[in-house]
């Protein structure tokens, strides 16, 4: 006798404390290529931003460029911030949460 199970269909969440989206380097490059000349936003002191953390409703969330979208299609939801210290934060706009980051030395191999 088979049994009948529910079949519930599964969705990709980012791991509060993963890894991130799991971009690769060409992805990366791409990013920052795109996104790195642009303003970098001001943190508050003492805010420190990691995948998984909300950010300060003090910062700006850009659009990520429709060149970003077209051959990172995984992005095309998602909105960007640029720091000070050049890294660039891939955020969920909806929860305001990072969900991955692209340092320059990433993005410049």
């Amino acid at each position: 006798m088979i049994l009948g199970l529910p079949v519930h269909a599964q969705t990709t969440a980012v791991s509060p404390t993963g890894p991130g989206l799991g971009l690769t380097q060409d992805h990366k490059r791409t990013i920052y290529r795109e996104i790195g000349s642009q303003q970098p936003q001001r943190v508050p002191d003492g805010t420190a931003m990691e995948i998984g953390k909300e950010i300060p409703d003090s910062i700006m969330l850009n659009e990520m460029p429709i060149s970003v979208k077209d051959q990172i299609g995984l992005l095309r939801d998602f909105k960007s911030a640029k720091l000070p210290d050049e890294k660039i934060l891939i955020v969920d706009p909806a929860k305001r949460q990072v969900v991955d980051i692209v340092t320059k030395d990433e993005g410049t191999r």
